[in-house]
C-alpha cells in the first residue's frame, strides 16, 4: 500500500513541471530557476522516482511518422480475462500503452511498430491468438497533433517556464536512424535522464558520440522525451478517450481548438469510421459530460461518436503500473523488434 506521504508538495510539483519542459536538464539548472540548491532537487527526484510517483521516458518523435507505424487497437476479451490479456500485451516492447476501458471495448492499446507488415504480424500472430481475445479492431494513426509530452502540471510561472525552454535554432537535418540511434531510443525509454556515460555502456559508443547523437535526435524531433507523474497524484485522475468525425476541410480548425484545451493528452487523426481520436485527463467522471457539452459549444464542427473511460492504466509509454497507479517496472520501447521474436501465445 502507498501511504499519504507520497502526496506532492509545491516544490515536488515545481520540479516535475521543470522536467516536463526539459527532461534532461541538470539539477543545478532546475535549482537555479526554482531558487533551491541542486542537492535538494536531486534528493526530491530520487524519492519521487524510487516510489513510482514520477519517471522519464523516450519514444520516436513525430518526424519519424513516415518510418514508424502507430496504431490504436481496440480489443474485446472474454469475461474475466481482461487483466490476463492486458498484462501479456504489456510485456510487448511495441505495445507502448495498455488500458482497461469502460465502454465499447475491453482494452485499448497503442502500438508503435516499424511498418504495416509488422503490425499485421503482431495482430494476427501475437495478439489475436492470446487466450481470451475475442476480436480486435485496429485504427492507424495518420498524424499526431498533440501528445503527452506537451501536458503540464501548471506549477511554474511563465517566466520560470521561459528560462527552462530550449530555443529553436537552425532547421533540423534529415537523416534516418541507424542501429545505434535505435538502441539509444530504447535505452532512453527506460530512463530519459540516463547520463551519456551510462548510455555509452549500454549501446557500445563513446560518451562524446552518445552526446552528439542524443542532441541531434532531440533537435531533429526524432525522439520525444517526457517526464510523467502518476495520475493518482495529480488533480486529473480520470482518463477518457473520445472518437469523433470531422470534415477534412475543418480538421485544422478543430485540432487548433482541441490543442487549446489543458485537458488534452493526445490528439491524432486515425483511419476507420471516425477520423479523430483524442484522450483527456479530467478531474472526475462527471467531467466527461461537461467536456462534451463544452466541445459542442466551442467546436461545433466536431461530431463526437464514442467515448470510453479508462478503468485502469496497465502500461503507459513503457511503464508498468501497480494496482494503485504507481510506476512499478519498465518494458523499454522498441518499435523495431520483429514480432517473430516475441513469445508465441501457445508457447
Amino acid at each position: 500500500m502507498h501511504d499519504s506521504s507520497l502526496a506532492l508538495d509545491e516544490l515536488d510539483r515545481s520540479i516535475l513541471h521543470a522536467l516536463q519542459i526539459s527532461p534532461r536538464t541538470s539539477w543545478a539548472e532546475v535549482g537555479r530557476v526554482l531558487g533551491v540548491d541542486a542537492a535538494t532537487v536531486g534528493r526530491r527526484w530520487e524519492r519521487l522516482h524510487t516510489n513510482g510517483s514520477a519517471w522519464t521516458t523516450c519514444y520516436p518523435g513525430t518526424r519519424l511518422a513516415d518510418s514508424i507505424c502507430m496504431a490504436f487497437i481496440e480489443i474485446d476479451v472474454q469475461a474475466g480475462q481482461q487483466m490476463s490479456v492486458a498484462r501479456t500485451l504489456a510485456t510487448y516492447p511495441q505495445v507502448i500503452t495498455v488500458e482497461h476501458m469502460a465502454g465499447g471495448r475491453d482494452l485499448l492499446i497503442t502500438v508503435m511498430i516499424r511498418n504495416l507488415g509488422a503490425l499485421s504480424e503482431l495482430v494476427s500472430g501475437r495478439i489475436s491468438p492470446l487466450p481470451g481475445v475475442v476480436r480486435t479492431r485496429a485504427a492507424l494513426g495518420t498524424r499526431v497533433f498533440a501528445e503527452g509530452s506537451r501536458w503540464r502540471l501548471r506549477s511554474l510561472t511563465p517566466a520560470q517556464q521561459r528560462q527552462l525552454a530550449r530555443p529553436t535554432t537552425d532547421q533540423p537535418t534529415r537523416a534516418d536512424l541507424d542501429e545505434h540511434d535505435r538502441r539509444l531510443v530504447t535505452a532512453l525509454s527506460h530512463d530519459a535522464r540516463a547520463s551519456a556515460v551510462e548510455l555509452s555502456e549500454q549501446v557500445g559508443l563513446s560518451t562524446p558520440n552518445v552526446r552528439r547523437r542524443v542532441t541531434r535526435m532531440v533537435h531533429n524531433g526524432d525522439i520525444s522525451l517526457r517526464c510523467e507523474i502518476a495520475r493518482v497524484l495529480t488533480e486529473w485522475p480520470v482518463s477518457a478517450s473520445l472518437w469523433a468525425s470531422v470534415a477534412p476541410g475543418q480538421l485544422d480548425k478543430v485540432v487548433q481548438g482541441l490543442r487549446a484545451l489543458p485537458e488534452i493528452r493526445l490528439c491524432a487523426s486515425v483511419t476507420g469510421p471516425q477520423n479523430l481520436l483524442f484522450t483527456v485527463w479530467l478531474r472526475s467522471i462527471a467531467d466527461v459530460a461537461r467536456l462534451e457539452a463544452l466541445l459542442g459549444e466551442k467546436i461545433p464542427e466536431l461530431q463526437l461518436a464514442d467515448r470510453a473511460v479508462a478503468l485502469r492504466q496497465v502500461k503507459l509509454m513503457g511503464r508498468l503500473f501497480d494496482e494503485e497507479g504507481y510506476a512499478a517496472d519498465t518494458i523499454p520501447i522498441n518499435p523495431w523488434l520483429p514480432p517473430a521474436e516475441l513469445p508465441r501465445p501457445d508457447a
